[in-house]
């Protein structure tokens, strides 16, 4: 059978969790009922290891984990929407603060949160936080959105259960999709951007989840003979753009694509960069920026790109 967005994500956890020793998987329902909706089917850890179920407090579901990693431990809270960490804000940002303000992180245990977000839309107001990007710049920590296998299975390996503390999130969208399996020719060291395809006339860079629509984007291009960079970017502050950068200076084009809706983008922060540097780069931006009060009740969240205007924007010199 094939394997689908999310169980090729959670095998690639359970090779993790099998073999790292002392660690407490948490979460509401993690194992009984839907299993949080299925992101917690199928979880294994190694006898040492415990999946333990929780009740509805996620202030202290953060603190918790928080507490664990000072104390040297390793931890992974499991979160049915992203929506609900908003209840756990104070413990990420001040608690997680003051930790970091007293020795550096890589003397701690792991403490890893790992939502869903509830992007596949008629969820309602409560059900509907697709910011990932908000809680890295709140929280100033690392926050990466798995997309393709084998961006999943670097960060996957490389983050779940390390020093320190991140937010890795999923798509509830993609759930039920085939596992996108497009290999990647290049990825930064610290697992913020990855490169799935190479071309001199445009840079794509996609944040959030939308690397299925950037590389769609890729192939209408290269229909008409346009050739494209094509990246995936996760939301970790500070990261080195020179890959970016150097693809956008060869290219000269770059088309931003951001299924998030944030109001402050990290994209922008490139297209900053870019004109810090002179570089006279051409940008088409796909994104939304919020949303309209409408938007907030139940209803069709799509995400959509104008591929028209994406060729025309590419034919252009």
């Amino acid at each position: 059978m094939a394997s689908t967005y999310i169980s090729q994500i959670t095998e690639q956890i359970n090779t993790v969790t099998e073999r790292c020793g002392p660690v407490l998987l948490y979460g509401e329902n993690i194992d009984t009922g839907s299993r949080i909706a299925g992101l917690a089917r199928g979880l294994k850890v190694n006898p040492a290891g415990r999946i333990q179920n929780v009740g509805n407090c996620e202030l202290t579901h953060a603190g918790v984990g928080l507490g664990i990693m000072l104390d040297g431990g390793n931890s992974v809270l499991f979160m049915k929407q992203l929506d609900f960490l908003l209840l756990g804000l104070d413990q990420l940002v001040n608690t997680f603060n003051f930790i970091r303000a007293c020795g550096p992180t890589e003397r701690l245990g792991s403490f890893t949160v790992y939502p869903i977000v509830c992007d596949q839309g008629y969820q309602g107001p409560q059900s509907s936080l697709n910011s990932p990007g908000d809680f890295a710049s709140l929280a100033n920590v690392n926050v990466y959105c798995l997309n393709g296998a084998a961006d999943a299975s670097c960060v996957i390996q490389d983050q779940f259960v390390s020093p320190g503390f991140r937010i890795v999130c999923t798509s509830q969208r993609l759930f039920g999709s085939p596992a996108l399996e497009h290999p990647i020719e290049a990825r930064s060291d610290d697992n913020a951007i990855f490169k799935y395809s190479s071309g001199d006339d445009v840079t794509i860079a996609c944040f959030n989840f939308s690397l299925r629509a950037g590389l769609g984007v890729s192939e209408a291009l290269r229909s008409c003979g346009l050739r494209s960079d094509v990246y995936h970017v996760n939301f970790v502050p500070g990261l080195n753009m020179s890959m970016l950068v150097e693809s956008c200076t060869r290219t000269g084009k770059l088309v931003i694509v951001d299924d998030s809706k944030t109001v402050t983008k990290f994209g922008d922060s490139l297209v900053t960069e870019l004109s810090e540097r002179g570089l006279h780069t051409r940008v088409r931006s796909f994104t939304r920026r919020g949303s309209c009060d409408a938007a907030y009740g139940v209803g069709d969240d799509q995400f959509e790109i104008d591929f028209h205007a994406v060729i025309e924007f590419a034919r252009l010199g």
